[in-house]
């Protein structure tokens, strides 16, 4: 039967050591100092078959600031649109699970065409890092491993458990357990990590295609191989073959091949039991496992928590009753490379402030307002957030390299207040004009006042040279100079919209006799300036 499977290998731990040139590599265009949205990337700590896993800071007001891991896509797979999927699978899946033996997802970005994930941080090591450094101690102690194993399947247990937002179980798989996906804290704590393949199998999510594995095939359960339906119980097969390794130093089913080590899972003959490997294996031990890992689905446990049970029913001596004896054995193994690590984080921190320092006092540096405006702190996950004005991932064209970012300065607060307003007093001004103009069109100062005049009522108070005799048409001869100064001031005469009828007294000219030429007064100068039209 052909088949494709994908090993993902992405080592989601954070390494107690400094970072090498490899990591550098190939992280591709990413560099200590980049930013993604609200983070600033610190140093690279693993890389893995598919992402890269960084040191990242997030910056908050008051000096605040916290410590994550963030998760990108390397750069030769950013166009693999089922990688992508399988980032996306992971942020909504995971996100929902909150439990103190499960990493917590915060947040699921997009910057520049780079897709990360950010999670919390950890200070500890993966569990095959654990294993291989124990070697040279006689392997891991039986009471610190089914201590781990207690909490991985506390973990899991929380994510199989997990529900909609109507209570129906979503019937989350991991389908990777595995010791990579698996960390020990320096303070004894284990926490499973990596959904990136996780299958909600009760929402038809993370769907696989025919013929197609997802997860690593040397911890994969007999019906996850042959491609038949899957549930919790593969992932309780591959914490069975977990612990057979992590107590034997052993792995129960790996060949010399891939081929090989599917057949040797599928093969219908039982595992080999621990005692085989180790003679002084305690057998109550040996029945947990032994069950875990039987071939057929019914016969294994049904839950985590039923494994979880039988764990902890074990003899005292052979479980850890603290997760401070899971601590001193870790510490022991990795407390010089924890220290490396620590430093190079800190000296990473150092290098970042003294750059953001350096940009902001920089003469050359420069604000740009499509990259200054706001700074969105909404999540993608939870759909949850603010939005605030603030300075986003400012570029010092002094240094040259991307820093973190800041806090808007009351100076450029200022400006953006007043540039604000000044556009706002302009547009209203505009609008003013307009509808002032529309109200009252603009005339000619002489075509109004001669409107008003001939409009005007008779009156006593009109000029002799505006009186009813005047309307009479008037021989060929020069009208009479009428002095200016002589003449009294004219009453603003009512609107015409007003006046239905005209006055019986007012002689309307005929249309076949000219109106006589007559001269208009000159109003007073107060007049001329209360006209809308001047």
């Amino acid at each position: 039967m052909p088949f494709a499977f994908n090993v993902q290998d992405c080592i989601e731990a954070r390494v107690n050591t400094a970072p090498d040139s490899n990591l550098f590599q190939q992280a591709g265009e990413l560099a200590p100092g980049h930013v993604l949205d609200r983070y600033e990337l610190l140093l690279p700590v693993a890389s893995g078959g598919m992402a890269m896993v960084w040191a990242a800071r997030l910056k908050g007001s008051r000096g605040f600031q916290k410590i994550v891991a963030i998760k990108t896509m390397l750069p030769k797979l950013s166009e693999d649109e089922q990688f992508e999927q399988m980032f996306l699978d992971e942020a909504s899946l995971a996100s929902e699970i909150h439990h103190p033996h499960v990493v917590e997802i915060h947040d699921l970005g997009e910057h520049q065409g780079v897709l990360f994930l950010v999670m919390e941080w950890i200070d500890g090591v993966p569990l095959n890092q654990l294993m291989k450094a124990a070697r040279a101690e006689g392997g891991v102690p039986i009471p610190v491993a089914v201590r781990i194993a207690m909490q991985a399947c506390a973990g899991l247990h929380a994510a199989h458990e997990l529900r909609n937002n109507e209570g129906k179980l979503v019937g989350l798989v991991h389908r990777d357990v595995s010791p990579q996906n698996i960390l020990v804290t320096h303070e004894g704590v284990a926490k499973v990590v990596d959904f990136g393949v996780a299958k909600a199998t009760a929402m038809g999510g993370g769907a696989t295609v025919a013929g197609q594995i997802k997860g690593k095939v040397a911890y994969m359960a007999p019906e996850q191989i042959k491609g038949a339906a899957i549930d919790r119980r593969v992932d309780l097969f591959a914490l069975g073959i977990v612990m057979y390794a992590l107590t034997t130093g052993k792995h129960p089913f790996r060949r010399e091949s891939e081929a090989a080590t599917m057949y040797n899972i599928c093969a219908p003959q039982p595992v080999m039991p621990p005692r085989k490997v180790n003679a002084a294996y305690p057998p109550e031990v040996e029945r947990i496992i032994v069950k875990a890992l039987a071939k057929e689905p019914d016969k294994r446990y049904q839950t985590a928590n039923e494994m979880l049970r039988d764990l902890d029913q074990l003899p005292s001596h052979l479980r850890a009753s603290t997760d401070e004896e899971v601590a001193i054995f870790v510490r022991k193994l990795f407390g010089q490379k924890r220290e490396e690590r620590q430093a190079a984080l800190a000296e990473a921190l150092l290098r970042a402030d003294e750059v953001a320092k350096n940009r902001l006092t920089s003469p050359g540096f420069t604000v740009d307002p499509l990259r200054q405006s706001v700074q969105s702190s909404v999540s993608v996950v939870t759909g949850t957030g603010t939005l605030q004005m603030g300075d986003m991932s400012g570029q010092g064209t002094g240094t040259g390299v991307v820093t973190a970012a800041g806090i808007v300065s009351a100076r450029r607060r200022v400006v953006i207040a007043a540039a604000i307003a000044a556009t706002v007093l302009l547009l209203v001004g505009v609008v003013l004009s307009v509808l002032f103009r529309t109200q009252f069109p603009a005339t000619s100062a002489p075509t109004t006042a001669a409107a008003s005049i001939a409009s005007a009522p008779a009156s006593n108070s009109l000029s002799p040279a505006l009186s009813p005799s005047a309307a009479e048409p008037a021989a060929p001869t020069a009208a009479p100079h009428v002095d200016a100064t002589a003449v009294p001031t004219i009453p603003e005469p009512p609107s015409a919209a007003k006046i239905k009828n005209p006055p019986a007294a007012v002689k309307q000219p005929s249309a076949s006799t000219p109106p006589a030429a007559v001269k208009p007064a000159t109003p007073s100068p107060s007049k001329w300036k209360q006209d809308p039209g001047f």
